[in-house]
């Protein structure tokens, strides 16, 4: 298989040596084997920029050269295409093609770094030894050189848990985040030596086990699998930790015990199937798969049905957008709102780390649900790097943490992945989950809503779907029901004309088919809403965060100063606070029409429109006064 560098030095020599970005995405897409991932324009420039000192991403050999903007030539060493393999594949990794040239490169940035000690008496912080080694270390460094400091002096100290006993123990960490030297003397000449002595031998034993682990996998699948299931395959019954670049270990190994590849040098033990399967190539002595024996299938989501009308369904997407109308995914509060979304949905949620949480069923301290990997809006939501998946880390994660859902969000879009397949072909992939909120298309919530609620186990009751649909306890059919939804979109489409002339509280809102609309009240959870029904109406202030406590916390607050607020409102209102339900809400009902009765809308309109006008005038002044 040719790398992305082959095929981008083939594709300018194709072209003549120069062209605009446009042309080398058309050439490579063109002479590029291997099925092209969505990110593939990113994955070239990407490489174009790694390969040329004309860029400040620049960090492999130099083999292109910016000629002006969007267009990019072959320097001349490449121009006769004696581009060696060997540096495609292992430069921009940073992969060093022997175990002594490892080992120089650890060597040399330990040296610096107890170098940097000694300068600074023995002992530093993390920060000073960083600058200090900046100092000391010539020559471009690399984007990671921080995180590559931290990390030896983390996996060279026994005083850290990523100390294996394998290397050198030469730090000492302190208090107060203050690294020392272990030793008096002249260790920075016995660094190179201790590397040196021990770096081969186990490079050497770790390989070996990694392949034996490998083949173990692949007999454990039956023989076969993809490289997501190896790897997870591996994780189960590895003994040893697994290091942070275990993943392209694991893929190293493979490809190098594999005659189908270019990177073939050890034994021909692995043998590559179409759509990225591999098999071993001995049959004899592979056993029944181990893994995978439960199936999705079991409990099928297509055969799930929920249980909460479609009314509750629209009040709780209301609700997210209500907290949606309030962040941007510019916010430092972003991961805030994502956080809230899945509150409102039922859910906890815990921390595990910036990338990752798990949700619970609120109130609830059974085994996690779900696990969510967090994307950062304007992030690849694809690849975690070059060649890495989300949906990889999502699987490894999981099952870390012995979860069998994986769901993937930056908050504008939303993967969710079944991880108990032995495909892990049963995923469900959103877009524009921001389009879902922000429009309030309940037709797509309602999808996601139940396959979130499958997840849950709605309290472990699912229901065999008997029909088309759901029919509400009314008995309505479909056709009922779209008329309905064609009067409300009518009345409200009516009713907002309306009010702009006398309110901005709405102005923004767009008519829709359901039987509320709501506009956010100024603090998060509380929103001032619009209900019609067919014999009836009402105005509202709604309360729900997406926490009970919170929302009855609320609601009695704003009791406490019942009198005063409904004298600002003119008349009583119906305070409601709904001690069963999460949410709360205090309303003000027109009984005298509803939507049935056509030839009263402009009546009621004008009802509401100036019963709303009163409610937000007598609760103002109190939602300020709210602490958030």
């Amino acid at each position: 298989m040719a790398t992305w560098v082959e095929n981008i030095v083939q594709a300018l020599e194709n072209l003549g040596g120069q062209a605009t970005l446009t042309q080398i995405y058309e050439e490579v897409k063109r002479i590029r084997l291997e099925p092209l991932p969505d990110s593939f324009k990113a994955s070239i420039r990407e490489r174009i920029e790694a390969y040329s000192s004309d860029s400040t991403n620049f960090k492999g050999k130099d083999f292109f050269k910016r000629i002006d903007k969007g267009v990019w030539a072959l320097r001349e060493i490449t121009s006769n295409a004696s581009i060696n393999n060997d540096e495609i594949k292992h430069g921009f990794s940073g992969e060093k093609n022997t175990v002594n040239r490892e080992a120089e490169h650890m060597a040399t940035w330990l040296e610096d770094i107890v170098q940097a000690l000694q300068n600074l008496g023995g002992k530093a912080t993390r920060a000073q030894i960083i600058e200090e080694v900046r100092q000391l270390r010539p020559g471009l460094l690399p984007p990671s050189w921080k995180e590559i400091i931290s990390q030896h002096l983390q996996t060279h100290s026994s005083d850290s848990e990523y100390y294996d006993g394998k290397k050198s123990d030469l730090f000492k960490h302190l208090d107060n985040g203050i690294w020392a030297l272990r030793y008096n003397g002249d260790i920075v000449n016995n660094t190179r030596a201790l590397i040196n002595e021990q770096f081969p031998k186990q490079k050497q034993n770790e390989s070996k086990t990694w392949l034996i682990d490998i083949t173990k996998s692949l007999q454990n699948l039956g023989g076969r699998g993809s490289l997501d299931q190896i790897y997870h395959e591996v994780s189960l019954i590895r003994q040893e930790p697994l290091p942070k670049n275990w993943l392209h270990i694991v893929q190293d190994i493979i490809y190098k015990n594999s005659s189908d590849t270019q990177k073939f040098c050890g034994n021909d033990i692995f043998q590559r199937l179409e759509n990225g399967v591999w098999a071993l190539k001995d049959k004899k002595n592979i056993s029944k798969p181990t893994r995978f024996a439960k199936k999705y299938s079991e409990t099928r989501f297509e055969n799930y049905q929920l249980l909460e009308p479609l009314d509750e369904i629209a009040n709780i997407l209301r609700t997210i957008k209500q907290y949606r109308d309030y962040q941007h995914p510019d916010s430092i509060d972003w991961k805030e709102y994502i956080d809230e979304f899945f509150h409102i949905l039922g859910f906890s949620t815990d921390d595990k780390n910036p990338r990752l949480m798990t949700l619970n069923i609120l109130g609830t301290n059974h085994t996690p649900k779900a696990l969510v990997v967090l994307i950062r809006p304007g992030e690849n939501f694809t690849e975690i790097v070059p060649g890495l998946l989300w949906e990889s880390y999502a699987f490894l994660s999981a099952h870390y943490y012995h979860i069998n859902w994986g769901i993937i969000t930056d908050g504008l879009q939303m993967k969710i992945i079944n991880l108990i397949n032995d495909d892990y072909n049963e995923q469900s992939y959103w877009p524009d989950l921001d389009g879902v909120v922000c429009q309030e298309r309940l037709d797509t919530f309602c999808t996601i809503y139940k396959l979130l609620s499958f997840i849950k186990g709605n309290n472990g009751n699912p229901v065999l779907i008997q029909g088309r649909q759901k029919q509400s306890k009314q008995g309505e059919k479909d056709e009922d029901l779209a008329e309905r939804f064609v009067l409300r979109q009518k009345f409200w489409g009516e009713l907002l004309n309306k009010a702009k002339e006398k309110t901005k509280l709405h102005a923004k809102i767009s008519p829709g088919t359901e039987n509320w609309i709501s506009a956010g009240a100024g603090k998060r959870g509380l929103g001032f809403n619009y209900v019609v029904r067919m014999d009836d109406a009402q105005v509202e202030l709604y309360i729900d965060r997406g926490e009970a406590e919170w929302n009855k916390t609320v609601f009695n607050t704003f009791l406490q100063h019942k009198v005063e607020i409904e004298e600002l409102f003119g008349g009583p209102l119906d305070w409601q606070l709904l001690p069963d339900k999460r949410a709360s809400r205090i309303r003000f009902v027109i009984s005298s029409y509803g939507l049935i009765d056509q030839d009263q809308w402009d009546e009621l309109q004008e009802q509401l429109i100036k019963s709303m006008i009163r409610m937000e005038k007598a609760f103002r002044p109190f939602i300020t006064k709210l602490e958030n």
